[in-house]
């Protein structure tokens, strides 16, 4: 009994310890401006010199309804389809897009969308190219919708421009062999970031080690936003503090980028997306994928974002 007491001690020593130095040893957030900003301050916003607003409705539904002097810019636009699926349009075709748009390099940048998706998208993109103006409008059109601004049917025309973006920052951008090089030599300080849903890692399986969060855990129920410090909780409760490498992914990209801006939005850096994703990772026959068990991956083409 005084073995198993001592032992006990021992136990709720090295506890108190190790406590103690995790109160010591807090995760350090980058300090940043607010990159998703709520929809009633848009018009706040729009009164402000060299605004522009980009609206990623569909084409049918920007020309139905939109933020009066928003610009069109759909999925589409902003991506290429080589090797696969939704993955970052190349730095040429996003300058002629950005000039043909009449968007300047000075510009502040207002985005939004109605799918959760294509906004952060194009946020990231902005971001890779080495601009850091652009922002996110919480909530998408909805949001703006209930915040009472302006919206009209009248398509928005603005100059060209010669926009120039810088070159490619592969700090926020993960390839396969990067990816690769992850699972043959493990390194503990590098997460690999599935936000695809349960229901498609159960049918086609994952890379392997990789942790699961779904994407839809970074929006609360009206599909904003959570919050800083819900969003830092969320994913240290997941093992992912901000001192690690996170490389996001999903089927091919499109969910990897809100769960991106919603961590970079809470101070974390240290992370990528992986372009390719996982069709890219399944579609190359050399690549393990870690099934659940009884269960076996079936090629599927429902979700392709």
């Amino acid at each position: 009994m005084r073995l198993i007491a001592k032992n006990l001690t021992l136990f709720a020593l090295i506890v108190v310890i190790a406590a103690a130095l995790s109160a010591c040893n807090p995760s350090q957030y980058e300090e940043t401006d607010a990159q998703i900003v709520p929809a009633a301050s848009l018009e706040k916003l729009l009164a402000e010199d060299d605004v522009v607003v980009i609206d990623m409705q569909s084409a049918e539904k920007y020309g139905s309804s939109h933020v009066k002097g928003a610009v069109n810019i759909v999925k589409d636009d902003i991506v290429i389809n080589i090797p696969v699926d939704n993955m970052l349009t190349s730095k040429t075709k996003f300058e002629r897009l950005m000039s043909e748009k009449g968007i300047d390099n000075n510009a502040t940048i207002l985005i939004y969308d109605d799918d959760r998706m294509s906004a952060a998208r194009l946020w990231w993109t902005f971001l890779t190219y080495g601009n850091e103006n652009a922002r996110v409008i919480d909530g998408g059109i909805q949001a703006v919708i209930n915040a009472g601004i302006e919206l009209t049917s009248e398509e928005t025309s603005r100059p060209k421009t010669n926009y120039t973006a810088g070159e490619k920052n592969k700090a926020y951008l993960a390839d396969m062999r990067e990816v690769q090089d992850q699972i043959n030599e493990p390194d503990p300080n590098v997460v690999l970031l599935d936000v695809r849903t349960e229901a498609e890692y159960l049918e086609k399986g994952k890379i392997p080690s990789s942790v699961m969060v779904d994407y839809g855990t970074v929006f609360y129920t009206d599909n904003t936003f959570k919050d800083v410090q819900a969003t830092r909780i969320n994913f240290i409760d997941n093992g992912m503090r901000p001192e690690k490498e996170i490389i996001v992914y999903c089927q091919t990209s499109m969910r990897a980028s809100p769960v991106f801006l919603s961590l970079y939005n809470a101070g974390y850096r240290n992370i990528k997306i992986y372009d390719g994703a996982f069709l890219e990772w399944s579609s190359n026959p050399n690549n393990p994928i870690e099934l659940p068990s009884g269960a076996s991956a079936q090629p599927s083409s429902k979700d392709a974002s």
